[in-house]
């Protein structure tokens, strides 16, 4: 290995550090109380260091969103592969079992997808920004492409595939927080979503 290779390598690893420290303190404080001291002492590094890798702590979570939708983009492809095309509902119901699990597991700075985008990509470089914009339309495109699948078929009402996508991604994220904070069920509650695209989006 080169001495250029090996310095590129140990640049990969002390971000995925960084990355790594900024998802551990979110899962035990809120977004407003952690710093970028409180990240450099998490990895015993100089605050300085930080900045080496990242401008500020808002570019820090936007790159950890933005690995979290690319995450989330190939548990969609592994949960379609070998489905039957022809029945959309099977393909609907991967869908959200992959993304209610990657919820699960990553709501802590998921959320911050909702209650924080605007500040989080205001305040991260161009470069930074361009990656999250092309996460984000890259993890709603298998779901807009199943609603227009759907519509081709006949079995969904016609609509604009993207403008769906955005409003079925919506209502699971409001499922996830429901199943997080206790107020819906999972599984058992799941049937209540497949009830609304029932009768909300099928030719009858």
């Amino acid at each position: 290995m080169g001495i250029q290779e090996r310095k590129e390598r140990e640049k990969e690893r002390r971000r995925k550090d960084i990355l790594d420290a900024a998802r551990k303190l979110i899962r035990e404080k809120s977004y407003e109380e952690i710093t970028m001291d409180e990240i450099a002492r998490e990895l015993e590094l100089a605050r300085a260091t930080l900045y080496l890798y990242f401008s500020n702590k808002n570019e820090i979570y936007t790159t950890l969103l933005t690995d979290g939708l690319i995450d989330l983009m190939e548990r969609y492809e592994s949960a379609l592969s070998g489905i039957d095309e022809s029945d959309p509902f099977s393909k609907m119901r991967s869908l959200a079992a992959a993304f209610f699990a990657f919820y699960k597991e990553n709501h802590s700075f998921f959320d911050l997808l909702v209650t924080k985008r605007d500040e989080l990509l205001r305040d991260s470089s161009q470069a930074v920004q361009e990656r999250f914009s092309a996460a984000g339309r890259r993890v709603i495109r298998p779901i807009a492409d199943l609603y227009r699948s759907g519509v081709q078929a006949g079995h969904f009402l016609p609509a604009d595939p993207e403008k769906m996508a955005y409003l079925l991604r919506a209502i699971a994220i409001g499922m996830a927080v429901g199943f997080r904070e206790g107020n819906l069920q999972f599984p058992a509650d799941l049937a209540l979503l497949e009830g609304l695209l029932k009768n909300g989006v099928l030719r009858h």
